[in-house]
């Protein structure tokens, strides 16, 4: 038998893997284990995951403006605001208790979008992707600089009330049935929140021009 040339020899055992692959390779191991110890099989676990809701003509697309007074707005597949309103919770364990049953009061949540981070976004992501919808959480600074001219957005006040005279643009613009109570301010941040949203999912082309 000859002699086995070097570029013959195998690769393998040559080199240490990078420690990227050592680590998936660590992770993959353990998740193994666990689903031996628990009596899962891998199918079994893939089905246990929710398959990403379909856009359709029916599609939400619900905006949340997370606090203890949260505001909350629903768009329609034609990118236009269907309903707002606003909900009080004593406090941050009752909110994120009520994320669930928020979103299935809402039929046909497709995707949503919440102002804010932390645990209660946290708590929002969870019941979203166990139901199958698109999540995504942005902080007012970003929603604010699409639509807020800087002047509009130097301080937390402004921004407000600057929210709330656009918001109600949206009303009109959208031709939102049954909003006539004056908007507070959490109710408007969750209009314009998502109104965001659906400009980047691309459920409007652009952003719509009103008044300023």
């Amino acid at each position: 038998m000859g002699r086995r040339e070097k570029s013959d020899e195998p690769k393998w055992g040559k080199r240490t893997p990078p420690k990227s692959e050592r680590a998936a390779a660590a992770a993959e191991l353990e998740a193994e284990e666990r689903r031996k110890s628990a009596g899962i099989s891998r199918s079994a676990e893939a089905l246990r995951t929710p398959t990403l809701r379909i856009l359709g003509e029916k599609s939400k697309f619900l905006a949340v403006d997370l606090g203890l007074a949260t505001g909350l707005a629903v768009y329609g597949r034609d990118g236009k605001l269907e309903s707002v309103r606003a909900r009080r919770f004593q406090s941050k364990d009752a909110l994120r208790a009520a994320s669930a049953a928020i979103l299935d009061e809402v039929p046909h949540v497709h995707s949503l979008i919440v102002e804010g981070g932390g645990d209660l976004a946290d708590a929002w992501e969870r019941a979203a992707v166990h139901r199958g919808i698109h999540f995504r959480a942005v902080q007012a600074s970003t929603w604010r600089s699409m639509f807020l001219y800087e002047r509009e957005s130097r301080d937390g006040a402004l921004a407000k009330e600057s929210a709330v005279k656009l918001a109600a643009q949206v009303i009109a613009w959208s031709e939102t049935r049954g909003v006539t109570a004056e908007l507070g301010h959490d109710s408007a941040e969750a209009i314009l929140v998502g109104l965001y949203g659906v400009v980047q999912a691309g459920w409007l082309r652009e952003v719509p021009r009103f008044r300023r």
